[in-house]
């Protein structure tokens, strides 16, 4: 399937690409994207997500654009400020609620490009630990932050 699946959207046939998609498990899609956009280099797969994300958008979908552009296409210029975005849209689908999502943001406040403000890392913190006190990454990102902000 993920021969057929590579072909379809580096032939640009987006609906059968999408016609397959349908018919896939997400992470087995999720999977064969990220795989076959490392093995390519090429944007049409961001693409073709987009082209996904414009019919039924949903925060399963903006996670995987993320990390295709924090993995698979991180050398193309703007790609953590693309991960930004699709991070951001994927909290606001998530009403704020899935910590997962909310970690997205942590990622990229530690990426080279500073996509994300001390300020902006220290809130994200905050919504993490209400929502898991116990989050280990936001609490060891928050002593950093206040060390820095001091």
């Amino acid at each position: 399937m993920l021969k057929n699946l590579e072909q379809l959207i580096l032939s640009g046939n987006f609906k059968e690409a999408e016609a397959l998609y349908h018919e896939m498990d997400f992470q087995q899609f999720d999977d064969e994207i990220i795989v076959s956009a490392y093995d390519n280099r090429n944007m049409i797969y961001y693409t073709f997500l987009h082209y996904l994300i414009m019919k039924k958008e949903t925060a399963e979908l903006h996670n995987l654009a993320f990390s295709l552009c924090v993995h698979a296409l991180t050398p193309v210029e703007g790609a953590y400020h693309c991960a930004l975005y699709h991070a951001q849209r994927a909290i606001e689908l998530t009403n704020e609620e899935d910590v997962g999502d909310l970690e997205l943001i942590l990622f990229l406040y530690e990426v080279p490009d500073q996509v994300v403000s001390d300020e902006k890392a220290l809130e994200t913190c905050h919504k993490i630990l209400a929502l898991e006190p116990s989050n280990e990454i936001a609490k060891s990102l928050l002593k950093k932050l206040q060390r820095r902000m001091k």
